[in-house]
């Protein structure tokens, strides 16, 4: 006895039919490795439509991933660019299926493929001749700054400008107007007038005939600290008076007052006066304090000097931008890029500020240890140690607390 078929032939046929066209319908994935010979001869750029992607290839050995469409969707395809460096040409080319370099060079110094059921495949490119390209060292601009709300870190103060104000005492207010300049190397000198206060002994001669140096600031215990030192002979209210003293103390500003300690030797009106080493509170008005520079930056470029033909070259330079406004250029230098990082030394600048334009041996700025990572195109710092002198105080501090 003949059984009966369960499915009839015409049902057969759809089901494999069906079973066909979900095959075809399937998306074909694979990878394209690329070699490229001899290294850093040239580079290889890749794009996709299923899906949309693209890249480039420098080194060999690189690969990507693909997806081509279904077996009825022809608009898939895969399309290879190969480029030797500046000056130089293609030889050859070759993939899974052969010599492709007479296609290659015919369309553009191109490669594709269409449709679905691509494999993967292995493609090797030779190039000849060309310019090696710049080695791929961080370079760029890099702004770093001195951020003036971290007490934490040794600032460097300038006091350089004119003072004009009050005094602020409760019992004998005196008008003041007194410039102060502060060198290179922090030593200070000023000159001016004070209600009361007239040097020389002279009550009709009210102002110093010249610049009096009367101390300097150096960093004490991370502090910027003013050391003061000077004599006085004049009239003040017109009582005779001479004077000899010494002070110190941070320059800084709480409530209106500079703290120190002071010594001071005095004769004033025929009476002697000592004190020694005692606690010392100036009142400086809001105005005077605002002249107490903190903020300054320095500007770092570093440069590749590669050219067709010639050995390439890392090279810094740097402008550092001083409390007092003053820019010092310092020259470029030979670096290099190294698993430690940046490590780099900025002296005997130009102070391109004053004319004419002048030596600056006092300022100086290392950075050690400068790592970079990239992002996108942009390299970015992310480790490293600044030391830094000018305006004869220094400090150490985290190079990543100056990042803007």
């Amino acid at each position: 006895m003949i059984q009966k078929p369960t499915q009839s032939p015409r049902m057969l046929t759809w089901v494999l039919s069906v079973l066909m066209l979900a095959s075809w319908a399937t998306a074909f994935a694979g990878t394209f490795t690329i070699h490229i010979t001899p290294a850093n001869s040239g580079h290889v750029s890749w794009t996709t439509t299923e899906p949309t992607a693209n890249g480039t290839i420098t080194g060999s050995g690189g690969s990507f991933p693909y997806t081509m469409g279904s077996q009825t969707d022809y608009g898939s395809q895969i399309v290879l660019t190969f480029v030797p460096n500046t000056g130089g040409s293609i030889v050859k080319v070759m993939t899974n299926e052969g010599d492709d370099t007479a296609w290659v060079l015919a369309h553009g110094n191109t490669d594709e493929w269409d449709g679905p059921g691509e494999n993967s495949k292995t493609v090797t490119v030779t190039f000849s001749g060309g310019a090696t390209p710049p080695a791929a060292d961080p370079t760029g601009l890099f702004g770093f700054s001195f951020p003036t709300n971290n007490a934490l870190l040794t600032a460097i103060t300038d006091l350089s400008g004119t003072y004009t104000g009050v005094t602020v005492s409760a019992t004998h207010p005196r008008h003041y107007n007194v410039t102060i300049a502060q060198d290179e190397s922090g030593k200070l000198s000023g000159m001016g007038t004070v209600e009361g206060i007239v040097p020389g002994g002279s009550p009709s001669k009210a102002a110093v005939s010249g610049p009096i140096a009367f101390g300097a600031i150096t960093t004490v215990n991370n502090q910027p600290t003013a050391q003061i030192k000077g004599k006085f002979v004049g009239t003040i209210d017109n009582v005779a008076t001479t004077a000899s003293g010494s002070g110190q103390g941070p320059v800084a500003v709480s409530n209106n007052y500079v703290t120190g300690t002071a010594s001071i030797q005095a004769n004033m009106g025929g009476v002697p006066y000592s004190i020694k080493n005692a606690s010392l509170a100036l009142p400086v008005s809001p105005t005077a304090a605002s002249h107490i520079h903190k903020s300054w930056s320095i500007a770092l470029t570093i440069t590749n000097t590669a050219s067709a033909g010639a050995k390439s070259s890392i090279m810094a330079s740097a402008i550092l931008t001083l409390p007092n406004g003053d820019h010092i250029a310092f020259p470029l230098k030979k670096t290099k890029y190294s698993a430690a990082g940046y490590s780099l030394s900025f002296k005997s600048g130009t102070d391109v500020t004053v004319q004419p334009n002048a030596l600056d041996k006092k300022s100086k700025v290392s950075i050690k240890g400068m790592k970079l990572t990239k992002t996108g195109s942009v390299w970015n710092p992310t480790a490293g140690t600044i030391s830094y002198q000018f305006l004869g105080q220094k400090g150490t501090a985290d190079l990543m607390d100056f990042v803007p």
